[in-house]
């Protein structure tokens, strides 16, 4: 969730104001990078379109509106260079144990995709192997698909700020996370041979792991 001064920053910022876009900067570089480490599991090249995605909200200041939330216009300038990595690169896949999944709130946390861990007490979050296969399955996504899961149920954003993203309407954004999260449960489910029902009530659980991988 935005904090109550982000349209002050931008605003400052706008004018002119180096300091208010470098406190935007602090507020949202560990976020944003999260966000495009999950998309791309590249450590390093997450770093390098982090930086980007700030110089290019630098540069372009002015083509950001009033209409929408600073943190969602950012989201948007970080999904767009995620995309054309993914796109225009042949990238090593890092699935890291030891990174933490931060949402909006910046807590180190993750949905389960179990329905009840007590079922299945060897398939816990502290599982390194099921942490992997949950990476590996959204990475299995389309593109688009895998936009919608790690903004809505990795970095906690909302409907109307995920369509602000995307330029679309919430009631789309809906029905592509549905379709996203059936595809990643389909594939859970097929790895550890449950139906996909157990696999598809998602809910935030907590890991253990603390920081990002060292490269």
């Amino acid at each position: 969730m935005d904090k109550p001064n982000d349209e002050i920053l931008i605003g400052r910022a706008k004018q002119g104001d180096k300091t208010a876009f470098e406190e935007l900067y602090q507020l949202y570089k560990g976020q944003i990078f999260n966000y495009i480490y999950r998309f791309v599991n590249n450590y390093q090249l997450a770093e390098e379109l982090t930086q980007e995605t700030f110089i290019n909200a630098y540069t372009h200041l002015d083509s950001y509106s009033a209409k929408g939330k600073p943190l969602a216009w950012i989201y948007t300038i970080a999904s767009n260079l995620a995309k054309n990595a993914l796109k225009s690169r042949t990238i090593r896949s890092e699935v890291s144990l030891d990174a933490p999944l931060l949402n909006s709130d910046g807590q180190i946390n993750m949905f389960d995709v179990l329905e009840s861990t007590k079922e299945k007490p060897e398939l816990t979050i502290r599982s390194k192997e099921l942490i992997t296969k949950i990476q590996e399955a959204i990475d299995s996504l389309s593109l688009e698909h895998k936009q919608i899961l790690l903004l809505c149920d990795v970095q906690g954003q909302s409907y109307q700020d995920v369509a602000q993203i995307l330029g679309c309407k919430p009631s789309t954004v809906g029905s592509r996370l549905f379709r996203a999260r059936k595809k990643v449960a389909k594939k859970l489910a097929s790895v550890y041979k449950e139906k996909p029902r157990k696999w598809f009530k998602w809910k935030n659980v907590n890991f253990s792991q603390e920081d990002y991988p060292s490269t």
